[in-house]
């Protein structure tokens, strides 16, 4: 495991695992939603949707790193470079319980995974998209089915993802 990328819903619990992942192996830690959400970047606008591909694949240049974060548009990027998937396949209870939960936590704080000046919200847009994951849900597996010489690690419960995490050795 050199290359790992590490993808689910939103409030699936993906940021804490993967720094939990990088403190047991040693490997670097990115996380996507920190360069997207750099404000002076714009890559929310159409017109920025290359140079978001081209920020993508310059994190995954390096041979070694753990990459955080969904971003369907440059999966065929990442899933290329990576040699392990792990995927959270959590219920909506979860995933509902996961983001309301990091409201809370991160009410006046800043995250530690993003860029200075972003605040935590829960906006229509993003509970209907964790709402409705279940339909992008098949996107994801599709992709995984096809990237079959990879290894792929699919956690559907947080008891598996302690399981993992117990059974890895310190690096």
């Amino acid at each position: 495991m050199r290359k790992v990328l590490v993808i689910g819903c939103p409030g699936a619990g993906k940021t804490t695992f993967a720094c939990q992942l990088a403190q047991k192996t040693g490997l670097p830690l990115i996380h996507l939603d920190y360069y997207y959400h750099d404000k002076p970047k714009d890559y929310y606008s159409e017109k920025n949707k290359a140079a978001w591909r081209d920020q993508v694949l310059k994190l995954t240049k390096p041979d070694r790193w753990i990459i955080d974060g969904n971003y369907s548009t440059t999966f065929p990027e990442r899933f290329e470079a990576a040699d392990t998937i792990i995927f959270f396949d959590f219920p909506l209870r979860l995933r509902l319980y996961g983001i309301f939960r990091r409201r809370l936590q991160f009410r006046k704080k800043k995250r530690y995974d993003m860029p200075e000046g972003w605040q935590e919200k829960i906006t229509w847009e993003f509970f209907k998209f964790v709402w409705n994951f279940e339909a992008y849900r098949p996107k994801i597996t599709n992709v995984l089915d096809s990237n079959s010489k990879k290894k792929v690690i699919t956690f559907k419960k947080r008891s598996d993802v302690r399981r993992y995490l117990e059974s890895l050795k310190p690096a």
